[in-house]
């Protein structure tokens, strides 16, 4: 599995030292730089017990080996640990590979949302001019929804859309997105749907955690 799954560009780090670590309640730091740890079929269910809530505790995603389908009690028995799968030992290398992929894609999106969370939005709102700050505003308050050309015209200037204040939107649209990008946010964070006016993509909580 090791060679396999090193064919796939994903590193892999074997050891039993760290294992013993984990089994003495002693688990080091290091483990929290691993996304995802395969349990070997040949640990006693007693020892995964012991394993599992320290690799939980460090948001690692765990995997079960077995040489034989575990029977229902035998499952039912740990599966409070939250074991997130459970695979066979001879299991496909393609299947692994797309159970790892998605195991991936939801520690990227927690890792998104984390930093999401904790973003200062104030710092970035007193960036903004003061028509921007109501565009963001609008927008944000939408919850990701699509607010129309005319809102924002009658929440910015307090009146009916003109083709000044139209062509005004534009600009203030295309200049908050640049500020927003700026400060981490993916580049398609603010939409404009032709016709229909614009909206912040997830709310304004996607920040690209790659940049």
């Amino acid at each position: 599995m090791q060679e396999s799954l090193q064919k796939f560009n994903y590193e892999v780090f074997v050891s039993k030292t760290m294992l013993d670590d984990i089994l003495r309640m002693s688990v080091q730091g290091s483990i929290r730089f691993f996304q995802l740890v395969i349990l070997s079929e040949s640990l006693s269910n007693k020892e995964v017990e012991m394993i599992v809530p320290q690799l939980k505790e460090k948001r690692v995603f765990v995997f079960r080996e077995y040489l034989n389908e575990p029977i229902d009690n035998e499952k039912n028995s740990i599966k409070d640990l939250a074991i997130d799968k459970w695979i066979p030992k001879d299991i496909g290398m393609d299947l692994l590979r797309e159970l790892i992929s998605d195991c991936a894609g939801i520690a990227r999106k927690e890792s998104e949302k984390k930093h999401a969370d904790n973003y200062d939005y104030d710092r970035i709102f007193l960036d903004f001019t003061k028509n921007q700050q109501k565009f963001f505003q609008k927008l944000y308050d939408a919850h990701a929804s699509i607010v129309s050309r005319e809102e924002l015209c009658k929440y910015i200037w307090n009146k009916e859309p003109s083709n000044s204040n139209l062509a005004q939107l534009s600009v203030l649209s295309k200049d908050l997105r640049r500020k927003l990008i700026n400060e981490g946010f993916s580049e398609d964070v603010l939409e404009t749907v032709w016709g229909k006016g614009y909206y912040l993509k997830n709310g304004g909580c996607q920040l690209n955690c790659g940049s």
